[in-house]
């Protein structure tokens, strides 16, 4: 674990939501929302809320079609031109069809589960599952394939159809946290300096790092996701695996880099700057 005291997270995370362009945290456009909402996975609970991010329900009422994904509004929201038949059972996306996982798995779509043989439920109902583990999400399996096109969901290398970071299934599979790379010690990764390939790279959603720049990993509050959605602090379907500051693995030590904040940080991984990948590709 990488949590640090006296700052308290979940006021943290509401003051940034509540200021919205985060203007104190220059480089983060847009500031956190929780935006990890997934689309109904069962057919029949018309009557499912979203999880707890993002903005209130309006009552918008989704065409067959499914609307445009992302804010989890009821079993037909979906990407547009999507039915409800291929959300469920695919076939997804091509960048998807054969993509790298968090844990580095690749999907290959003639081997994989339906989401009825699963269990496969969104975050909140997934709590009522006896094999479920709070804090666990798609988001920070080790299965998961984050959102590549903006369309608010991603894909599973273990699960067919459409996949939110806020959804959970019985295969679930936690991300290990990496290993202390070669030369450094465990109380030094949140101050290192990041290898060469990090330092000035562009984020998952093309946002370049900027070295001096960046928050202190004590400032953003960085823990584990499965901790921070557990406690609360961080709605289900966030982690830095699909979030947009995140710089993934280049060097195959399994560890990833921020554009918003110094150190070494994993997939694993939530701060309160958190930002969507979908939003910021779509």
């Amino acid at each position: 674990m990488r949590r640090t005291d006296g700052y308290h997270l979940w006021s943290r995370r509401h003051y940034l939501v509540a200021t919205a362009g985060i203007a104190a945290l220059s480089g983060c456009a847009g500031g956190p929302e929780d935006d990890g909402d997934g689309a109904d996975t069962e057919p029949s609970d018309d009557e499912d809320e979203p999880d707890d991010g993002g903005e209130p329900d309006d009552g918008d009422e989704p065409d067959d079609e499914g609307g445009e994904g992302g804010e989890g509004d009821g079993d037909e929201e979906r990407p547009e031109g999507v039915s409800a038949e291929e959300f469920e059972r695919g076939p997804v996306p091509e960048l998807y069809a054969s993509a790298t996982s968090l844990g580095g798995e690749r999907r290959d779509a003639a081997d994989l589960f339906a989401k009825a043989d699963v269990g496969f439920a969104e975050y909140d109902e997934a709590s009522a599952e006896s094999g479920h583990q709070p804090g666990h999400c798609c988001a920070n399996c080790a299965d998961f394939v984050p959102d590549k096109n903006g369309d608010g969901f991603g894909a599973c290398v273990a699960v067919e159809g459409y996949v939110d970071g806020a959804d959970w299934c019985t295969v679930y599979e936690g991300l290990p946290e990496p290993e202390v790379p070669e030369g450094l010690t465990a109380d030094e990764l949140a101050t290192a300096e990041v290898p060469e390939a990090y330092r000035t790279a562009a984020s998952q959603a093309d946002e370049a790092r900027t070295p001096d720049d960046l928050f202190t990993q004590t400032q953003v509050m960085l823990t584990e996701s499965v901790e921070a959605v557990a406690e609360g602090s961080a709605a289900p379907g966030q982690s830095c695996g699909n979030c947009a500051e995140f710089i993934p693995d280049k060097n195959g030590d399994t560890w990833g880099a921020c554009a918003a904040v110094e150190g070494y940080v994993a997939a694993e991984d939530w701060c309160a700057v958190w930002e969507s990948v979908s939003e910021a590709l779509s």
